[in-house]
């Protein structure tokens, strides 16, 4: 065995060896969110009800499972066959370069990812595939430029500012109909409470990334991007 061909095998190990953790946990909140869905669709489909919002909720619905499932399944997929595509020839760039291609080449197995869950394809989508693959390109080779600050910042400012609005909103609410419920929580309350919640929980997980890209600790930063993209889908797709 050549060098080289030592070189590829020690650097597929440290991707296999990155990607372990994500892929585990990945699959256990996988399982947790198809059981989520079976008890939410299960509960929905009981109400006696055949108006037009119901349907278009159970549409919904479904459409989030069919794009949770097309991504969670994408992301298995590739890490199961990571070893079959990760093999290249040597640039003389060194590990940076070939890092720089690999990262290129999965530029077009994204844009099917993202394409598969989405029925109506438009030119944002187009921008915003465009924008993740630059963001993994700059986030591998180490940049901490201004645009990507702006980006991250802008993102927590925009939950934060969320949040606070529904919580406003679920604050208000709670005083109109406290009086009129004695301190009983409504369904109205319970899902404004619920998206307060997840809000709070989506900054914390945006200021652990920065945290973390502070650090300059680029892999463990893209997989709490990935991760965090899980969990905001999981928990918005059960949402109603």
């Amino acid at each position: 065995m050549t060098p080289e061909e030592s070189e590829k095998i020690a650097a597929t190990g440290t991707v296999f060896f990155q990607n372990i953790p994500f892929l585990i946990f990945g699959s256990g909140l996988f399982g947790v969110y198809i059981l989520a869905y079976i008890v939410c669709m299960n509960t929905i489909l009981r109400k006696e009800s055949s108006g037009r919002a119901h349907k278009a909720l159970v549409v919904l619905l479904l459409a989030g499972f069919v794009m949770v499932v097309s991504y969670s399944c994408a992301k298995i997929v590739f890490n199961l066959l990571l070893v079959k595509f990760s093999f290249m020839v040597s640039l003389s760039g060194g590990f940076i370069a070939q890092e720089m291609a690999a990262n290129l080449k999965s530029i077009a197995p994204n844009i099917l990812e993202e394409w598969t869950g989405n029925f109506t394809p438009s030119p944002l989508l187009i921008v915003l595939l465009t924008l993740k693959n630059v963001n993994k390109l700059t986030a591998y080779l180490g940049s901490t430029e201004t645009l990507d600050w702006l980006s991250i910042v802008l993102n927590l400012t925009v939950n934060i500012v969320a949040t606070l609005l529904i919580a406003y909103r679920a604050w208000t609410h709670h005083r109109s109909a406290r009086a009129i419920l004695r301190n009983k929580k409504t369904q109205v309350q319970a899902i404004l409470l619920l998206m307060v919640e997840s809000g709070a929980i989506f900054g914390v997980v945006q200021l652990a990334n920065i945290i973390i890209q502070a650090l300059d600790i680029h892999n463990v930063s893209l997989e709490i991007n990935d991760v965090f993209f899980f969990l905001q889908s999981c928990i918005y797709s059960v949402l109603p």
